[in-house]
């Protein structure tokens, strides 16, 4: 029996990005060109969704996203990262929020492609460890909510601050998705809590790297979950799934690849194979 028979739910898992050049190799034929990694990722590896990651550094084009509909199936779905200017680059010396009314409608213009298509599932705001809760903090992340609520949205805490019931009921009342993480015991961290807040329900495996603080921020995510591992969180998985008629997993523990064996992994673990279960 399938881990998610018990309710009919959508879930679909993916990577984190895919064009990294370390997955030349493990996950790509020697010889490919960047161009040609999401198309075979869609069409070889047989995903059903990515999570791209390139918008944080470069505000979202429209010419981008038309391209990556026509090289991608129909049935095929993007998350879009929100740029750095709408999640770190928001204090000013004074210490108090800019808000960049110009950045939330570039963004909002440039993923269009794939709101008219029917093919973005939403956006993701990550913030720093940084952004801590405070009251001013939370009036932002309403600010932010308000800007993009043509879209759905998920939010991603990097401070363990915001692991709070009344942060819930916030994002709850925002019809905002709160972001479960899988990332290293470690102080400061967000421990995986597994809390559905909206509407596709979210989940990222960061990997467990012990050395998350003391290391090269392109090895940081140098990990592979063992079977064991994942095995570990198919019970708080199951109670994520029974609460949202959609669960979207992502692995970002991209390293070589690992991320792509992983989520290979948890599909089989979930029984779920990229279809309605």
């Amino acid at each position: 029996m399938a881990l998610m028979e018990q309710k009919k739910s959508s879930i679909l898992i993916g990577t984190s990005g895919f064009s990294y050049d370390d997955w030349i190799g493990p996950v790509y034929p020697e010889g490919i060109q960047k161009g040609d990694m999401l198309r075979y990722y869609s069409h070889e590896l047989g995903f059903k969704v990515v999570e791209l990651n390139f918008t944080y550094y470069t505000m979202p084009s429209p010419r981008v996203f038309e391209s990556m509909l026509k090289e991608t199936p129909e049935d095929f779905y993007f998350v879009v990262k929100a740029h750095s200017s709408m999640t770190h680059k928001i204090r000013a010396e004074d210490g108090s929020f800019l808000r960049d009314e110009g950045a939330f409608e570039a963004f909002l213009k440039g993923v269009e492609p794939l709101t008219q298509a029917g093919r973005l599932k939403c956006a993701l705001a990550q913030f720093p460890m940084k952004f801590n809760r405070t009251a001013d903090a939370v009036e932002h992340l309403k600010w932010v909510a308000e800007s993009l609520k043509s879209i759905r949205l998920t939010v991603e805490f990097r401070n363990s601050a915001w692991v709070s019931q009344s942060v819930f009921n916030t994002l709850k009342s925002l019809d905002v998705g709160y972001c479960v993480v899988d990332e290293p015991d470690l102080p400061g961290l967000v421990p995986f809590t597994p809390v559905v807040t909206a509407s596709p329900a979210y989940v990222r495996y960061h990997g467990r790297n012990p050395k998350w603080f003391n290391t090269p921020i392109n090895v940081r995510y140098d990990y592979l979950y063992p079977e064991s591992e994942l095995r570990g969180t198919l019970g708080d998985m199951a109670r994520i799934t029974r609460s949202a008629d959609e669960t979207l997993v992502f692995f970002n523990n991209h390293f070589r690849g690992s991320a792509v064996k992983n989520a290979k992994m948890m599909i089989e673990l979930l029984g779920a194979g990229q279809e309605a279960v």
